[in-house]
């Protein structure tokens, strides 16, 4: 099930139950609510008494077809709406990192959802204005690419010598434009504008 199923009928409910000005708040817990269901993780871990409550039936959630750009948005989203931007790339960026040295490899992929999810996170809770702005657009409906920006053409699965022999590392000039390209493609999404 993709992301953009998954997003709206959460966003709606959030806005009904944000009338009386929580929508902050509202925007919190549908994002928290979110990651969770997208990582498989019961809402006991934080709430004892959800275990008497309803479960959901388990589906792996996607964007564009790939289980693990949305756990990457949905992360980042987390750690945007409940920390900061500084804080979710971060981690995001340490995750790669440590993926080219004993994982799947670096991938830019990975990076575009994780800022794609941290954009998202950061327009949630930013004011009540773009946190309503935001719940218009996500209610309306959505489709993959209005969540994840286009990615086929990024490099990923480098193990850590391919990726500095070919972008230098996380200082240098090949790796920043990189970069750029990622945050021009996610500064286009629509569910941002």
């Amino acid at each position: 099930m993709s992301l953009a199923e998954v997003l709206p009928p959460l966003v709606r409910l959030a806005g009904e139950r944000s009338v009386n000005g929580e929508v902050l708040a509202e925007n919190r817990a549908l994002i928290l609510v979110t990651t969770f269901y997208v990582l498989g993780i019961s809402l006991e871990r934080i709430l004892p008494e959800a275990a008497g409550w309803p479960r959901p039936a388990r589906r792996t959630v996607t964007i564009d077809g790939r289980e693990d750009f949305a756990k990457h948005f949905m992360v980042s989203a987390s750690i945007a709406a409940y920390a900061d931007t500084t804080l979710a790339d971060a981690i995001g960026l340490y995750k790669e990192v440590e993926d080219s040295r004993s994982g799947s490899g670096f991938s830019f992929n990975d990076i575009a959802a994780d800022r794609a999810g941290t954009k998202f996170g950061e327009k949630a809770v930013a004011s009540e204005s773009s946190a309503q702005q935001l719940q218009r657009r996500v209610a309306a409906g959505l489709k993959d690419s209005d969540l994840m920006p286009v990615w086929s053409d990024l490099p990923e699965f480098m193990p850590e010598a391919e990726f500095k022999r070919r972008f230098g590392g996380v200082d240098a000039p090949a790796y920043r434009g990189m970069m750029q390209k990622i945050e021009q493609r996610v500064a286009a999404l629509r569910v941002l504008h």
